[in-house]
């Protein structure tokens, strides 16, 4: 029985706020469930997967170090190199401009310098934040205080990385897959 009231006083609240919440754009834009449907028909829909995987170095016969990746659930620990790879597909019917992708920097781990990249049918444009994802650029600095006092702005560090994003600014075709990855090392 409190179920069933409670209920009827939700039902009614709601609909006692229609006549005013339709006045707010953003709640009126509830009402017209169709055309936000058509427009979210519209919008670009890519599949998304990312992996882990863990380097592993070993020696053939020869003694010539051989490096592989494993995946699963393992262990890492300090100074083991992770690759991370992000997979993605454009399931739309459409080309996709434009497309960006964005990945943080795990934390307990520093980006290894010249890991990231990109496999598309097109060249992507990388960028690197060193300031939590706020902004982005080709290659960060950061400005160093010498011991004379003079200041100098040399590459950042790899431990300054937080975030990569890709950016392929042709037309990602329908159906057409992109991969990016990058390499960390543990803390």
């Amino acid at each position: 029985m409190k179920r069933q009231f409670a209920l009827g006083l939700s039902v009614a609240a709601v609909i006692l706020t229609i006549p005013f919440a339709s006045k707010l754009p953003v709640v009126a834009g509830l009402f017209n469930s169709d055309v936000a449907i058509a427009k979210a028909m519209q919008h670009p829909k890519v599949q998304l997967n990312l992996m882990g995987e863990k380097q592993v170095i070993s020696k053939d016969a020869q003694g010539k170090e051989i490096i592989s990746w494993q995946g699963g659930q393992l262990a890492a620990q300090p100074g083991d190199v992770l690759r991370y790879r992000l997979m993605g597909k454009n399931e739309g019917d459409r080309p996709i401009k434009n497309l960006t992708l964005n990945q943080s920097i795990p934390k307990g781990t520093v980006f290894v310098l010249k890991s990231a990249k990109a496999t598309s049918s097109q060249a992507a444009r990388m960028t690197y934040s060193i300031d939590t994802g706020r902004s982005f650029v080709e290659a960060p600095t950061v400005q160093v205080t010498l011991p004379n006092g003079k200041v100098e702005t040399r590459p950042a560090p790899a431990e300054a990385y937080t975030h990569i994003r890709w950016n392929l600014p042709n037309m990602l075709a329908a159906k057409a897959p992109v991969n990016a990855e990058y390499q960390v090392k543990v803390r």
